[in-house]
C-alpha cells in the first residue's frame, strides 16, 4: 500500500503515452481501464491508512531533508477522490465508443496524473515541478479547438499563469535560503525559530500572490472567462470543478506549512474573498453568453470558498470552505456539461436565443435544474450546507454577513436569468444518442442531492465535522431563499433585463495583459504591505 501515491501518478501518464503512441480505437479504452484500476487503489489505500497518515510519507530515495516525497491526510485524500470522480466524469461524457481523440485523451490522462502528484507532493520543488506542467497542459487544452480565440485564450493564460508560478518559485528560493530544504514538514516545524524574517514573510507574500493566479483571486482573475469562452465544455467543467481547487489546495498546504510563523491571514483574504464573490456576481449578471455566466460564477463562487478558508480560528467555518470546494466542483461539473449539450444541439451561446429546452431536452433540464438549485443555495442540495456553514460563522459580523447575502441574490438573480432557456416552445426534435453523457449528468445531479441531505454522515466521516446544526427543513432557511429569489426577480426586472448602459459596459469591458499584469504587481505590493511593513 505504500507505493499506491506513486501508482497513481505514473499509471494515468504511462497510459496517455501507450494512447499517443498506438492511436488504436481500442487502445483507447486503456483510459477507463487505467481509470478503473486508480480508484481501486485509492480506496483500498484509504482503507489502510484511515487515521494512520502519519505512515502514509514516502521517500525517493534515502534523502530524507532534499529528496522528494509524498505524503497524505484527510485533506489531502478527499481531494484525491474528488480529482479521480472528476475525471471519470469528464471521461465518459467524452468517451465515444473508441472514437474519442487520441490526442486529447493523452493531454487529458497526463494532466491527471500530473494533478494527483500536486496533491501528494511533500518538498516545494517538486510542487512547483507539478504546477509548471499543470499550466502547460491546461493551456494545450484550452487552444485545442486551434481557432484564434482559443489560441489567444490559451497564451493569456500561459503567460499570466507562469507569471503567478515565477513568484511562487523565488518564494521557494527564498525558503531554501533560509531553512537549507524544501521539505514541507521540516519547514513546518522549523518555521517558528525564522517566522518573522523578512525572508520568510516575503516568500509567504509571493507563494501567496502565485496561488492567487491559479486560483482566480481579484483583481488576477482576468484568465478564466477567457479560457472557459473558448474551451470545450468538458475541459470548462475540469477547469472550473478541479484544477482550478489545485490554487485552493495550496493555499491551504501553504498556510499549514507557514502555520509557525503567526501571519494573520484571515482578515486580509476574507476580504479578497469578499472581493472576488461580489466581482465575480457582478460581471455575471452582465452575461449573455451561457459559459460566460457560469466562468464568471466560477470566480464568484471561488470568493465565498476563500470566506470560508481565511478563518484563522473557527474551524467550522474553514471546513464550510472546504466542503464548498467539492460541493462547487460537483454543481459547477454539471452545469457546464449540461451547457455544452445545449449549446451543440441548438449552436448558440446567447441566453437570448436558447428557448425551449424543457420540451426539446427534458432529461438534460431536469439535471440542469438540480445544478442550478444547488448554486443558488436551495435547501435539500449541496451548496445550501456549504453555504450554511459559512454563513452561521459571520451571521454575527454585520457587513460580513450581508456582503454573502448580496452575492446570493446576484448569484439567484443570474439563474434567473439562465432559465429562461428551459421555457417557451419545442423548435426542434433532437434524439440524444450518446448514453454516457446523460449518465454523467445524472450521477453529478445525484452527488448534489446526496450531499444536500446526508451531510451529516459525510461531514463526520471525511472531516470529523458536526453539522447537527444546519436543519434543510427549518422554515428560515426556506424563508431566506425565497427572499433572496424575490429580490433576484425584482432586480432582474428592474435592472437586468432593461441592459442599462452601466450593465453594457460592464459586459464589454476588456482587460488587456499589460493591465492585468500590473494588477497583479499591486496586489503583491499591497500583500507586502499588509503582512511585512505593518
Amino acid at each position: 500500500m505504500l507505493f499506491v501515491p506513486v501508482y497513481i501518478i505514473f499509471i494515468p501518464i504511462f497510459t496517455a503515452l501507450v494512447i499517443y503512441l498506438f492511436k488504436n480505437r481500442y487502445i483507447n479504452y486503456l483510459a477507463l481501464i487505467a481509470q478503473a484500476a486508480i480508484t481501486i487503489l485509492l480506496v483500498l489505500y484509504h482503507y489502510a491508512y484511515t487515521g494512520n497518515y502519519e505512515n502514509t510519507l514516502f521517500y525517493f530515495g534515502d534523502w530524507h531533508t532534499a529528496g522528494i516525497s509524498l505524503v497524505n491526510d484527510e485533506i489531502s485524500e478527499a481531494f484525491l477522490f474528488l480529482s479521480v470522480f472528476s475525471w471519470w466524469m469528464v471521461l465518459l461524457y467524452t468517451f465515444e465508443k473508441g472514437k474519442t481523440d487520441h490526442h486529447f485523451l493523452f493531454f487529458l490522462m497526463f494532466l491527471q496524473g500530473v494533478f494527483l502528484g500536486l496533491l501528494q507532493s511533500n518538498d516545494l520543488f517538486n510542487l512547483f515541478v507539478f504546477l509548471e506542467l499543470t499550466t502547460i497542459i491546461v493551456t494545450i487544452l484550452i487552444a485545442y479547438k486551434k481557432t484564434g480565440d482559443s489560441f489567444r485564450a490559451g497564451i493569456y493564460y500561459l503567460l499570466i499563469n507562469t507569471s503567478g508560478v515565477l513568484m511562487f518559485l523565488i518564494g521557494i528560493i527564498l525558503l531554501y535560503n533560509t531553512f537549507g530544504t524544501i521539505n514541507i514538514q521540516y519547514i513546518s516545524t522549523a518555521i517558528h525559530v525564522y517566522g518573522e524574517e523578512t525572508a520568510v514573510l516575503f516568500a509567504y507574500v509571493l507563494m501567496m500572490g502565485g496561488i492567487a493566479v491559479k486560483s482566480a483571486f481579484f483583481p488576477v482573475f482576468t484568465w478564466l472567462p477567457k479560457a472557459h469562452g473558448v474551451s470545450a465544455s468538458a475541459i470548462s467543467a475540469l477547469l472550473s470543478g478541479l484544477v482550478v481547487k489545485g490554487g485552493l489546495y495550496l493555499f491551504i498546504r501553504m498556510n499549514e506549512m507557514f502555520a509557525g510563523a503567526n501571519i494573520n491571514y484571515t482578515e486580509f483574504f476574507y476580504w479578497v474573498g469578499a472581493l472576488t464573490a461580489v466581482v465575480g456576481v457582478m460581471f455575471a449578471l452582465s452575461q449573455k453568453d451561457m459559459k460566460q455566466v457560469l466562468a464568471y460564477h466560477t470566480i464568484s463562487q471561488i470568493g465565498i470558498v476563500m470566506m470560508g478558508l481565511s478563518s484563522l480560528h473557527d474551524s467550522a467555518m474553514f471546513y464550510g470552505g472546504l466542503l464548498h470546494i467539492f460541493n462547487h466542483a460537483l454543481f459547477k461539473s454539471l452545469l457546464f456539461l449540461g451547457a455544452g449539450i445545449i449549446i451543440k444541439a441548438y449552436k448558440s451561446k446567447k441566453v437570448g436565443e436558447i428557448r425551449g429546452v424543457m420540451r426539446t431536452m427534458p432529461f438534460v433540464s431536469v439535471f440542469m435544474i438540480v445544478g442550478m438549485l444547488s448554486i443558488t443555495g436551495a435547501p435539500f442540495f449541496n451548496g445550501f450546507i456549504s453555504k450554511s456553514i459559512i454563513k452561521y460563522g459571520i451571521i454575527d459580523s454585520g457587513i460580513k454577513y450581508w456582503i454573502l447575502f448580496v452575492v446570493n441574490i446576484g448569484t439567484a438573480t443570474s439563474f434567473i436569468k439562465l432559465s429562461q432557456i428551459f421555457f417557451g416552445k419545442k423548435t426542434m426534435t433532437i434524439r440524444l444518442k450518446a448514453v454516457p453523457q446523460r449518465v454523467t449528468m445524472m450521477t453529478l445531479a445525484f452527488a448534489c442531492v446526496v450531499l444536500g441531505n446526508f451531510y451529516i454522515q459525510i461531514g463526520e466521516g471525511f472531516f470529523g465535522l458536526p453539522l447537527q446544526q444546519i436543519t434543510v427543513t427549518e422554515w428560515a432557511a426556506f424563508f431566506d431563499y425565497a427572499l433572496a429569489l424575490s429580490i433576484g426577480l425584482l432586480f432582474y426586472k428592474l435592472v437586468i433585463e432593461p441592459d442599462y448602459k452601466p450593465v453594457r459596459y460592464i459586459r464589454n469591458f476588456k482587460m488587456s495583459f499589460e493591465t492585468a499584469n500590473y494588477l497583479f504587481v499591486v496586489f503583491l505590493v499591497v500583500m507586502s504591505v499588509y503582512f511585512i511593513v505593518l
